[in-house]
């Protein structure tokens, strides 16, 4: 018994060897190349892991190499490996990630410079969709070709994406370099009738695109006027909104004076209407309750337009019409 038994201890031990070297399948693998090998389908492939089996998927994609194959393969390259069944097979796939916009835009840049756009032009792509590249590999965008209108802003362009060891990706972009400019816009909100001072304003860079109508471009233009409408923090002021503070306000206190032919009277009144240097506005004879038409010289100051006839106002309480000076 012991001799049978001895034999059997010896072919064990004799199989040992070819057991441990015997490959196994990887299964779902994700490659860190733009290749496949040999050692990416089998663990312990043996002398020829390194050998390239052929191209990898496109970033993003995936590969499924199924039993037969996998079992020619491993005749080819001497790998200790036989499938167990018609089910066996290695999944490959290529990790990929969405190129950033900001990569596109910084290629860009430079190439719109030198065809006129500004040099801090701010650039916006089209409906742009970013292509997958793969994770493991670093892309250098490359502008191929580009044509720029300087009079609409707009641009397209040709795209190189260069990957080590693979051809370039070529990618067509649209968009627009829109020009920056500086503006003084409120710096908080600014209400009608209120005078504009340089704290109320400060400079802001802004998109040429995103300022419409014709709009203040010096703080000075907005200094000490007033708006017609209410302009809040962060928006520029429209020339056609400013109005200057007026000279006469309604109700208050004027002097008026009275120039014809052989007279010259300077009377005390007051203005029924506000009104800026030049203005026509109505003016309240309070001696007489008379209201005429004048015109504004100047701060709280206005002149009776020649021919103006006075009209009959409020008559205050103690004051008698009858002659009065008009």
């Amino acid at each position: 018994m012991r001799a049978p038994r001895l034999a059997s201890l010896l072919l064990a031990t004799s199989l040992l060897p070819s057991l441990a070297a015997a490959a196994t399948l990887r299964g779902m693998v994700s490659l860190s190349d733009g290749v496949v090998r040999l050692a990416d389908l089998f663990d312990d492939a043996g002398p020829n892991a390194e050998r390239v089996l052929g191209p990898a998927p496109p970033p993003g994609g995936r590969i499924t190499v199924p039993a037969r194959q996998l079992a020619a393969i491993a005749r080819q390259y001497g790998v200790a490996w036989q499938p167990l069944s018609a089910d066996d097979e290695v999944v490959l796939e290529r990790p990929a990630r969405s190129l950033a916009r900001t990569e596109i835009i910084d290629a860009l840049r430079g190439a719109l410079i030198e065809a006129g756009a500004g040099a801090d032009c701010a650039v916006a792509l089209n409906n742009f969709v970013t292509p997958a590249v793969a994770t493991d590999t670093n892309i250098h965008p490359m502008v191929e070709q580009i044509d720029f209108d300087a009079a609409t802003s707009h641009f397209t362009a040709t795209i190189g994406l260069a990957t080590a060891g693979q051809a370039p990706q070529h990618v067509r972009v649209s968009g627009h370099a829109w020009p920056m400019v500086d503006v003084p816009v409120a710096a908080a909100r600014i209400t009608p009738g209120a005078p504009i001072h340089a704290s109320d304003l400060r400079i802001q860079r802004m998109r040429a695109d995103q300022l419409h109508g014709d709009v203040v471009r010096d703080p000075a233009e907005a200094d000490g006027m007033m708006l017609h409408h209410t302009v809040l923090g962060g928006q520029p002021l429209l020339r056609s909104d400013l109005i200057r503070p007026p000279l006469v306000a309604r109700g208050a206190p004027v002097r008026m004076t009275l120039d014809q032919p052989g007279i010259s009277l300077t009377l005390q009144g007051q203005a029924l209407q506000d009104g800026g240097m030049g203005a026509v506005v109505r003016v309240l004879n309070p001696s007489s309750s008379a209201v005429l038409d004048a015109e504004v010289t100047g701060p709280q100051t206005v002149r009776v337009t020649p021919g103006s006839l006075p009209e009959t106002g409020p008559q205050p309480p103690g004051m008698m019409a009858a002659g009065a000076a008009p």
